[in-house]
C-alpha cells in the first residue's frame, strides 16, 4: 500500500513539469536555421503562410486576417501574427532593415519583444488608415497603447535596445543618423523573446522583410542615444 501511495505522489510530481514542457513545445516550433548574425536558436509562434531565412535576412508572410494587437477598450483582442523569436541576453541590441509592399490598412513588419499574449511590445514598419508608410510603436500590459509617431519611405531601419526592464525603440533613415522613438519599462516573468513579426490584418495578406540584421549583447550607457558604427 505504501509503494502505491509513494508512486501516486511521484506521478503526481512529474505531471505539471510535464504538461508544462508539452505546452512549451506546443507553443514555440523549434526551427533548423540561424541568421547568421544572431548567435542563438530560432523559434515560430504561429504559423506563417511561408518564411524564409538566408544569412543576416528573414522574411515572414502572414495570411489575411491576422494581427498582435490586444485593443485598449478590452473589446477585441487578435493575437495570431506569425513571430520568430529567439531568447536574447538579459541586455542586447538588435537592428533591421524593415521593409515590404505595404497595401492594405494596417500591413505591418514589426520588431517584437514578447513574454506571452497580453505581455508584449512591437515597433512597427505600417501602413497608416492613410496608406502611408508610418513608424509605429505598441506596448501591451494586458491592454495595448497604439503610437503613431512618423511617415517614412520605402523601408525603414529600425533598431530595440534592452537594459533590465527598460527599452527603447528608434528609427533612422539611412542606418547612421538615429532617432529615439520610444523609452519605456516592460517587467516581464522570466526570460523574455525578441524577433521579428508579420501582420495583415485588414487584407489579404502580407510579407515583411528583415534584412541587415545586426545584434549585440550589451545595451547603451545611454538609453536615449543610439550609434552602431
Amino acid at each position: 500500500m505504501k509503494r502505491i501511495s509513494y508512486l501516486v505522489l511521484l506521478f503526481l510530481w512529474i505531471l505539471p513539469a510535464s504538461a508544462q514542457n508539452q505546452s512549451e513545445s506546443a507553443f514555440f516550433d523549434i526551427l533548423d536555421k540561424r541568421v547568421s548574425t544572431i548567435p542563438h536558436n530560432l523559434v515560430l509562434h504561429n504559423r506563417p503562410v511561408d518564411y524564409k531565412i538566408e544569412k543576416d535576412r528573414i522574411s515572414i508572410t502572414a495570411a489575411g486576417k491576422t494581427n498582435l494587437f490586444n485593443s485598449p477598450s478590452g473589446k477585441s483582442k487578435v493575437t495570431n501574427a506569425p513571430l520568430i523569436l529567439f531568447e536574447p541576453e538579459a541586455d542586447f541590441t538588435m537592428s533591421a532593415r524593415v521593409t515590404g509592399k505595404l497595401k492594405s490598412v494596417y500591413d505591418v513588419a514589426a520588431l517584437v519583444i514578447y513574454q506571452d499574449d497580453d505581455v508584449w511590445a512591437k515597433f512597427c514598419y505600417e501602413n497608416s488608415v492613410n496608406l502611408q508608410p508610418t513608424i509605429v510603436s505598441v506596448v501591451t500590459r494586458t491592454f495595448s497603447d497604439d503610437c503613431n509617431s512618423m511617415p517614412t519611405g520605402g523601408y525603414a531601419y529600425m533598431a530595440v535596445v534592452k537594459r533590465g526592464s527598460e527599452y527603447s525603440f528608434f528609427y533612422s533613415s539611412d542606418n547612421k543618423n538615429w532617432l529615439m522613438v520610444r523609452n519605456f519599462n516592460l517587467e516581464t516573468k522570466g526570460k523574455v523573446k525578441v524577433g521579428f513579426a508579420a501582420h495583415g490584418s485588414r487584407g489579404d495578406g502580407f510579407t515583411g522583410i528583415f534584412s541587415e540584421i545586426k545584434y549585440q549583447p550589451k545595451a547603451l550607457d545611454d538609453m536615449r542615444m543610439l550609434s552602431l558604427e
